[in-house]
């Protein structure tokens, strides 16, 4: 009888150490795990957000013009500056002009 005391002792040290190992691994993995899962999650959405940003991005970019229409404005403003400079031309002569006036009729009035 003292021998099965000490064997069912035996045995039940045995098995407590088999389930303090059983607990130690299993709560190392699920630990892991869980941490694991934490940096997928904030990795997604990271991305999630830097897909965001990159969408946000070509939507600018197609906005904007592109080289034809670029050239087009630019074309656009040589025209415009060739009229401003014939305005200019015209609106020298016409200053002229009513520098003339102005004398004739200051010069005018003092005889």
């Amino acid at each position: 009888m003292t021998i099965d005391l000490i064997i069912l002792n035996q045995i039940v040290g045995v098995l407590g150490f088999c389930l303090a190992v059983v607990s130690m691994v299993f709560t190392f993995f699920a630990t892991r795990s869980k941490a694991t899962d934490e940096r997928f999650k904030a990795g997604s959405e990271r991305m999630d957000r830097q897909e965001m940003r990159i969408q946000s991005l070509e939507q600018t970019v197609q906005a904007l013009p592109g080289r034809d229409d670029i050239h087009k404005v630019e074309i656009h403003v040589e025209r415009m500056s060739g009229e401003i400079s014939r305005i200019g031309a015209v609106l020298e002569r016409v200053d002229r002009v009513m520098t003339r006036q102005e004398e004739f009729l200051l010069k005018g009035n003092q005889r």
